[in-house]
């Protein structure tokens, strides 16, 4: 009788060892993904862009093993909102870097720019830093920056693009100040009326696919609707 308590307490010595060999083991981890990240950032902030994607790589490949997840496999549902917070807005900065990187690549090869796309907005929208991300694409389309402008231009329509959906999709054939004047009507007038805030939330709801779909039209068509935006901004 007298060694059961001698047993259990090496149980529970057993169970503390192994519990802080894992946790010691997922420090490390974290502190290689950490130094590979801000390699990846110095890299990319340099030019080095093969060193960049090398190191960015390495970042998502111990990141997967640590969380157990298939090559290309990340999603938010693997963090938490709360708990993980930082290291989604470093996984959102990544994935910015490397659809940029991948923003050159011939077309054939231009799925690779959309899995990166794909993976910086559901790393970004509904997320605190939303409005962030969202104004990196704006400012990446603004400055012409982009080879592939449409999908660019449909990462900007998901995260909100100011909520003026198609009009954003068409700003390129737009007047420079039609977009500000929309949304200023939008919320100095149809947001202080009943009806208003009624067809601005209808319109959240059906403008992303709308927008999509504008992005598919013909350019003559685009040039049209944008002069037609023009018209309706002037009048505001």
């Amino acid at each position: 009788m007298e060694d059961r308590p001698l047993s259990i307490r090496a149980r529970k010595k057993v169970k503390a060892q192994v519990e802080k060999a894992d946790r010691d083991r997922l420090m490390r981890l974290f502190q290689r993904r950490m130094e590979l990240a801000r390699s990846g950032a110095v890299f990319f902030r340099d030019g080095k862009l093969k060193e960049a994607l090398q190191n960015y790589f390495g970042y998502l490949e111990v990141l997967e093993k640590t969380k157990g997840i298939a090559k290309g496999k990340l999603e938010p549902g693997h963090f938490d909102l709360k708990k993980d917070i930082a290291e989604m807005l470093l996984l959102s900065g990544i994935f910015w870097d490397l659809s940029k990187l991948h923003d050159r690549v011939k077309q054939k090869d231009l799925d690779k720019l959309q899995y990166y796309l794909n993976q910086f907005v559901m790393f970004s929208k509904g997320m605190p830093y939303q409005h962030v991300a969202s104004e990196l694409v704006r400012k990446y389309l603004l400055n012409g920056l982009p080879k592939n402008r449409k999908e660019f231009k449909d990462a900007h329509i998901k995260l909100g693009g100011g909520s003026c959906f198609i009009a954003t999709a068409v700003e390129d054939y737009c007047n420079p100040t039609t977009l500000d004047d929309l949304r200023s009507f939008r919320d100095e007038y149809l947001l202080s009326r009943g009806w208003g805030r009624q067809f601005v939330r209808v319109y959240y709801r059906i403008g992303p696919t709308l927008a999509r779909g504008v992005l598919r039209t013909p350019e003559a068509f685009q040039r049209l609707l944008a002069h037609t935006f023009d018209r309706i901004a002037k009048l505001t």
